[in-house]
């Protein structure tokens, strides 16, 4: 009795293209994986998982609420407290939060 190697190989390559097909669920539409599906797609997106990942896991935002000028506050004190951005990068930030963790109505 001989084996070939079809016998083999198609349960292994069953095998690679399911796990292919489950790993394909956690990206982007891009073909990226994104780290962080709880922030939504928008401008200072990437500057602000940039600069707030020097310090903390920047998913901490999605359970806030603030108005622009408490957004600006936050940012202003991250800032003190070390988080390295420029100006223009800060205020990115604040744009991107304000409008995607708006205060509660």
């Amino acid at each position: 009795m001989t084996f070939g190697f079809s016998r083999v190989l198609v349960p292994f390559a069953a095998a690679f293209v399911l796990a292919g097909g489950l790993s394909a669920s956690a990206q982007s539409p891009s073909g990226k994986a994104d780290d962080h599906p709880s922030l939504p797609p928008g401008q200072g997106r990437e500057v602000m998982i940039r600069v707030c990942s020097q310090c903390h896991e920047p998913e901490l935002a999605a359970d806030q609420q603030f108005d622009k000028a408490e957004w600006k506050s936050l940012v202003d004190q991250m800032a003190g407290k070390g988080a390295t951005a420029t100006e223009a990068e800060l205020d990115e930030i604040v744009g991107y939060l304000a409008k995607s963790f708006p205060a509660a109505k």
